[in-house]
C-alpha cells in the first residue's frame, strides 16, 4: 500500500472519529446547569426533557420538550442552536439563528420575550443576535392565535431591532420596528379573512400604524374587497378591555358578495359607494369581534333587488300577499345600514327607477325575522298609482303584504298604467 493511500485512510479515520465525538458527548449531564442559566436569563423556571446533537439537516444542538414557568404554562417543542462557523468563533459571546419550534406561549410571556432575552448589565450572558420562530402559537384567555413563523432580531446592545411574523400559509405578514417608546407596524395580507362572525374576506389588505403599551393607532387602511378599494383609519385600545373603532370608505363595491355574508340567498346586485363607521368591544382579543356595531351610509347604482317584487302589488286594488320571487330593478338605492350585535336596521331607504320609486324602513332581528314598511309609487304622466306595503317573514323568505293599490280619481283599473 502506498504512503498516499495510508495517509488518506488515516485522515478518513480521524475525520470519522471527530464527527462521532459530538454524538458521544453525554449532553444530559449538563442539563441542570443549562436549566439554571436559562431560568436566570428568562426570569422563570425552565425544565428541559433532553439535549441532543444532530447532523441532519445541518449540524445543530437541540434542546427538546422545554417547559417554562412554575406550572409549565409555556412550552417549546424544540430549541435549535445551529453549529456554524459564526457561532463557533463567537462561542460564549453571541449566537445567531437560534430557533424556537412548535412553541405555545401565553400572551403576557410572548410580549415580554424580547426583554427577557436581553443580556444583564454585567454582560455575562450570551448575546442572542437573532431568534427564529417556527410554529409559534399565542395562548389568549379563551383561545389560541397562530401558528406563526417569523424572527426576532436584536442590536449589538441587545435592544430589539425588529420583529417579523407571518402565517404558516404566508398570506399574512407583520413587521414590527421599535421607534422610541412606540412600535411602527406594517401588516400585509392576501386572501385574508377578518376574524369574527361574518367572514369578511380581503383580496388584499395593508395596514400601517403605531402601537404602544396602551393600544394601536392604524392611520392607513388600504384594502381590496369585493372588486373595490376600501380605505380608512382605526384605533384599538386594550387598557380597560379591548375596543376597536374606526371608519372605512369605498366606491364601486359589488354588493352581491357583501350581502351574501348575512344571507345565503342574495338580495341585491349593483355597485355601492359608502362610508362605514364601526366599533367592536370585548374583554379580550378572543371576544373583540363578538358584538359588532356598524353604521353604513350607502348608495347603490344600477342594480336589482332579488326575491322582492315591489311593482306587482301596484297592479291591483285588492289586498294581496306576495311571497319571495321576482325582482325590482333600480337606478339608485340609498339608505343607512345599522348593525347592533345580531340585529340589523335599514333606515331611510329610497329607491329610484325612473317612473317607479319606493321608500321605507326595515328591521331584521337575531333570528332573521324581517319587519317593516315600504311606500311604493308609480307615475306615468298624470297617472299616479301608490301602495303601502308591509314586509314580514324571514330574510330568506320575505312576504309583501299590500292593502291594495290606490289611484287618485279612480275606483279601480289600476292596471292601465302598466
Amino acid at each position: 500500500m502506498s504512503a498516499l493511500k495510508k495517509l488518506l485512510i488515516i485522515v478518513l479515520v480521524l475525520a470519522a472519529i471527530l464527527a462521532a465525538i459530538p454524538l458521544l458527548i453525554p449532553y444530559d449531564n449538563y442539563k441542570s446547569d443549562l436549566e439554571q442559566n436559562l431560568s436566570t436569563r428568562l426570569g422563570t423556571p425552565v425544565k428541559i426533557d433532553s439535549i441532543q446533537f444532530s447532523y441532519a439537516p445541518k449540524p445543530q444542538l437541540q434542546l427538546q420538550d422545554i417547559q417554562l414557568g412554575d406550572a409549565a404554562e409555556n412550552t417549546v417543542g424544540k430549541i435549535v442552536v445551529p453549529v456554524t462557523l459564526r457561532n463557533l468563533f463567537k462561542f460564549r459571546e453571541s449566537l445567531a439563528d437560534v430557533s424556537l419550534e412548535a412553541a405555545t406561549l401565553k400572551q403576557d410571556f410572548a410580549l415580554s420575550l424580547p426583554d427577557r432575552l436581553k443580556t444583564k448589565p454585567a454582560g455575562s450572558n450570551i448575546h442572542v443576535a437573532s431568534l427564529k420562530l417556527q410554529g409559534l402559537t399565542i395562548q389568549l384567555e379563551k383561545q389560541q392565535v397562530g401558528p406563526f413563523n417569523g424572527a426576532l432580531r436584536f442590536n449589538a446592545d441587545s435592544s430589539l431591532k425588529n420583529i417579523t411574523l407571518s402565517s404558516e400559509d404566508e398570506r399574512a405578514k407583520l413587521h414590527i420596528k421599535p421607534e422610541g417608546e412606540q412600535y411602527e407596524l406594517d401588516f400585509e395580507a392576501k386572501n385574508w379573512v377578518l376574524p369574527g362572525k361574518y367572514e369578511v374576506r380581503f383580496d388584499q389588505l395593508i395596514l400601517r400604524g403605531q402601537a404602544d403599551k396602551n393600544g394601536l393607532l392604524i392611520d392607513d387602511i388600504n384594502g381590496l374587497q369585493f372588486g373595490a378599494v376600501a380605505v380608512g383609519t382605526a384605533q384599538l385600545d386594550w387598557v380597560d378591555g379591548w375596543k376597536l373603532r374606526g371608519s372605512l370608505q369605498t366606491r364601486g363595491m359589488q354588493v352581491e358578495e357583501l350581502i351574501s355574508l348575512a344571507s345565503p340567498i342574495t338580495r341585491a346586485t349593483g355597485r355601492m359607494t359608502g362610508t362605514a363607521n364601526f366599533e367592536f368591544s370585548g374583554s379580550g382579543y378572543d371576544t373583540l369581534f363578538d358584538a359588532p356595531m356598524i353604521e353604513l351610509k350607502f348608495s347603490v347604482t344600477d342594480g336589482n333587488l332579488h326575491n322582492l317584487d315591489l311593482i306587482t302589488p301596484l297592479k291591483s286594488s285588492s289586498p294581496s300577499v306576495l311571497q319571495r320571487g321576482g325582482q325590482t330593478r333600480f337606478d339608485t338605492l340609498t339608505g343607512t345600514y345599522l348593525l347592533n350585535k345580531d340585529s340589523v336596521a335599514l333606515r331611510g331607504l329610497a329607491l329610484n327607477s325612473g317612473k317607479f320609486t319606493a321608500s321605507g324602513n326595515l328591521s331584521i332581528d337575531a333570528k332573521q325575522n324581517i319587519s317593516g314598511s315600504i311606500a311604493t309609487r308609480l307615475a306615468s304622466g298624470v297617472i299616479v298609482v301608490s301602495a303601502p306595503l308591509r314586509v314580514d317573514g324571514t330574510l330568506d323568505a320575505p312576504e309583501l303584504r299590500s292593502s291594495g293599490a290606490y289611484k287618485p280619481g279612480a275606483a279601480d283599473a289600476t292596471t292601465r298604467i302598466f
